[in-house]
């Protein structure tokens, strides 16, 4: 029997003409193994009979062949898709590796980019009028004035205010959470009350 099955797969395999019916049938009506298979070229081809639920996984291996060889590709065979054809030199790694949320930085053009809030120092406020200003001081004495809107400091906090005594800064701080969330803080004229 297992003879019989192997012969009739390779059969198959190379003609592409199924006799599986036909020798299981010969062999379950006599109880004796059925003669091998004639050559592919020997036999005409036989139209496709009903699907028939398969005996053993040769069998459906053999229809399986079959039915393969008799389809016609189109052009929507080969474009790429990830059900059914992937692009074999595409990465997949990604799809396996967890990360947290992205946080995207923006890029913006700080004043004292260099130094952190805590090395700048508040020496004077001009308010007043409908623009005021500030001055800041770096550890090596350079002062620059800022306006509301602008950005100080390596942290690349914002000026929001600008008030008498004080100026009002706003910095984001990202949460263990992956969220954004913004701070204020108020950087006080001189608080020291010593000159620099």
């Amino acid at each position: 029997m297992r003879n019989l099955r192997l012969a009739v797969l390779v059969a198959a395999a190379l003609g592409g003409i199924v006799w599986l019916e036909e020798a299981t049938a010969a062999q379950g009506a006599k109880g004796t193994p059925a003669p091998a298979a004639k050559p592919a070229a020997a036999q005409p081809a036989q139209p496709a009979k009903p699907a028939t639920p398969p005996a053993t996984g040769a069998e459906a291996l053999a229809q399986r062949l079959a039915v393969l060889r008799r389809k016609v590709l189109r052009e929507e065979d080969f474009a790429e898709n990830d059900d059914t054809n992937r692009d074999p030199f595409r990465s997949y790694l990604e799809t396996w590796i967890e990360r947290g949320p992205r946080a995207t930085a923006a890029v913006v053009s700080a004043i004292f980019s260099k130094y952190s809030l805590e090395e700048l120092t508040l020496i004077a406020v001009v308010s007043g009028d409908a623009n005021p200003r500030a001055m800041f001081r770096d550890p090596t004495g350079l002062g620059q004035t800022v306006k509301r809107g602008d950005y100080i400091g390596k942290s690349a906090a914002r000026i929001t205010k600008i008030l008498s005594d004080r100026v009002v800064l706003e910095m984001s701080e990202i949460t263990p959470g992956g969220t954004t969330k913004a701070l204020e803080r108020a950087v006080l004229v001189n608080p020291e009350g010593t000159d620099q």
